[in-house]
């Protein structure tokens, strides 16, 4: 069975302009951190059981040092900032690395307060070479999962309304996800593009995500 929309990765440049987008249209916007080794860092919009995170190089020499940061500075060549990668979060992340053949990856990432953000995932380098496939991953602690909003958002923004993926074949993306996409994911089929528009639900209609 599918899992459960958790993740909308969006590439930028600045991160302090991609905050103050955010604030400006009435979203919570929460200081991410440091992905160690990577020299990357993020901004997190939560929505309680999803989140958008705004992802930026902030040490382009750490990034190229490392896989992951490498893969975040390929994507940005390659596409620009923007929409670039989603993440379903699965009953039981074992059995998604088992049925896909992949390892089990263990990540972390540390908040400005110190704490330390540990989940483990699925997929995360097919991810970001082949964008229209999905990552898993899965959080230990769901006290520290970055979902989780300290508040609502002043605009009244309730998640994802609507992520349009462009994938390769209709069929094969079902495949990879393990059943039908989630409501809220639309797959197109003809581009294996990946992400390339998302909208967040708001009292006063969709809330476009562009930065």
């Amino acid at each position: 069975m599918a899992g459960r929309l958790v993740q909308v990765i969006v590439l930028v440049e600045d991160l302090d302009e991609a905050r103050r987008w955010a604030r400006s249209a009435g979203l919570l916007a929460l200081d991410g951190g440091r992905h160690p080794g990577r020299g990357t860092a993020n901004v997190i919009v939560p929505f309680g059981v999803e989140y958008l995170e705004l992802l930026a190089v902030v040490d382009a020499e750490e990034a190229r040092s490392s896989a992951d940061g490498q893969a975040v500075l390929d994507a940005l060549a390659a596409r620009g900032p923007g929409p670039v990668r989603w993440s379903l979060e699965p009953d039981d992340i074992e059995a998604e690395g088992s049925r896909l053949g992949l390892p089990v990856q263990e990540r972390r990432r540390v908040r400005p307060d110190g704490a330390v953000i540990r989940w483990r995932a699925v997929g995360v380098p097919q991810a970001w070479l082949e964008p229209w496939r999905c990552a898993f991953m899965a959080w230990e602690d769901p006290v520290r999962h970055p979902a989780r909003a300290p508040e609502p958002h002043p605009c009244g923004a309730t998640g994802f309304a609507r992520v349009d993926v462009g994938v390769p074949d209709a069929a094969r993306a079902r495949a990879w996800i393990g059943g039908p996409p989630p409501p809220a994911v639309a797959l197109h089929e003809g581009s294996g593009s990946g992400p390339f528009a998302v909208t967040i639900a708001t009292p006063e209609g969709p809330l476009p995500v562009e930065l």
